[in-house]
């Protein structure tokens, strides 16, 4: 009843569809389920989500599968429901693809784009879309610049740029890069480079790879190179992302290290004010308490020095997505409250409420935007 292909492919819908009927069909037979269960069905270099609504089977097929894919896909599907509910009963024209595709670029195109996104005009695209609020934007636009310097060249508002980048990707006429933050954590890949990529950047740029291990972000990062011009500096790591020489951690890595940070922070603070005894007795006491709800919170140490150490195991599987970021998140936060309540009771209320402050204010410094992340406000005792 609908599809639609995201990517410059060609594919044909009819046998994806008959091998997801035929693959879901057999499975729900072996394993004698009334109900059709949620399915991912996975090739050599694709995975395919499967989910069902009350009448209808949707599709995704994705690098690897993920939650966050996952809920995409159960929304678009009622949405689906809810506005062609008669195509239930009987087969008429209802006129699905142009009705409907305003839903599934809101679910899978505009959430990607973001104010400081680089937007990329793909040279001839007035071959790609006939859609005339596209064809005025792309007229006017420079060829590369980002939504936000878009929507000022043009004087609209960013939001409205915003719905009109998301129409241009959709008809394929640009491609848009992702912005590179300041707090980004990047791992290198490949400590060498290749001979262009020496000469696209700087070497003092390239010499940082060794220092990109996936548990510091860019603005440490650009310290450590001495540069005086950021907004260079990461448009340098970009072209080194370009070339698969360096990447980014996974969402799940990116909380580890998000919170294991603020744990570093918040004990450094600690042990100045009740000495280094009291706040390991502390950090063991909480985590011992909460490893019984989260017994990944075991491979978070703490070691004579008072320093963090967050144990490979934990830092591979976070990597790897087998553990998911909300799961991490959710246990990391109570961590940290029951080391807020232990702090209390050592101090009081208003003085470990002062600490938490403190911490949250350098956490702002080493990762401007995701700081945030972290609900400071239900850490407060």
């Amino acid at each position: 009843m609908y599809h639609k292909d995201f990517q410059e492919e060609v594919f044909d819908p009819q046998l994806l569809c008959s091998f997801v009927v035929a693959m879901t069909t057999f499975f729900d037979e072996v394993t004698r389920s009334s109900k059709p269960q949620a399915r991912a069905f996975e090739g050599a270099d694709y995975t395919l989500i499967v989910e069902f609504g009350e009448w209808t089977v949707g599709a995704v097929s994705a690098d690897k599968e993920s939650p966050r894919l996952r809920e995409k896909l159960k929304c678009v599907i009622a949405k689906f429901e809810n506005q062609f509910n008669l195509l239930r009963w009987v087969d008429l024209d209802l006129a699905v693809y142009t009705r409907f595709e305003r839903h599934v670029i809101e679910e899978f195109i505009r959430d990607q784009i973001e104010p400081d996104s680089q937007i990329i005009v793909k040279p001839h695209w007035e071959f790609y879309t006939k859609n005339p609020d596209v064809v005025s934007f792309l007229r006017l636009v420079p060829t590369i610049c980002t939504v936000k310097d878009a929507a000022g060249f043009l004087e609209m508002p960013v939001e409205i740029a915003l719905n009109l980048t998301a129409e241009a990707l959709w008809e394929k006429a640009i491609t848009v890069k992702a912005a590179i933050r300041e707090d980004d954590i990047y791992e290198a890949t490949a400590l060498t480079g290749s001979k262009r990529s020496a000469e696209e950047v700087p070497p003092e740029v390239t010499r940082v790879l060794s220092q990109l291990d996936g548990e510091t972000p860019l603005t440490i990062a650009a310290e450590r190179v001495k540069t005086a011009d950021l907004k260079r500096f990461l448009r340098d790591i970009g072209v080194l992302a370009e070339k698969h020489e360096v990447e980014l951690v996974s969402p799940a890595q990116a909380v580890v290290v998000l919170f294991s940070s603020a744990l570093q922070e918040l004990m450094d603070r600690c042990a100045r004010i009740l000495g280094r005894r009291v706040t390991h007795r502390m950090f063991f006491d909480s985590r011992e308490t909460q490893a019984q709800i989260y017994p990944w919170l075991a491979f978070v140490d703490f070691d004579e020095s008072l320093d963090v150490e967050i144990k490979s195991s934990l830092m591979s599987a976070a990597g790897k997505q087998k553990i998911t970021p909300e799961i991490l998140n959710d246990g990391f936060r109570t961590f940290l409250h029951s080391i807020m309540r232990n702090i209390r009771s050592y101090v009081g209320a208003k003085p470990a409420n002062i600490i938490l402050e403190r911490t949250r204010e350098e956490m702002g410094k080493q990762f401007p935007r995701r700081h945030l992340d972290i609900e400071w406000e239900l850490l407060n005792v």
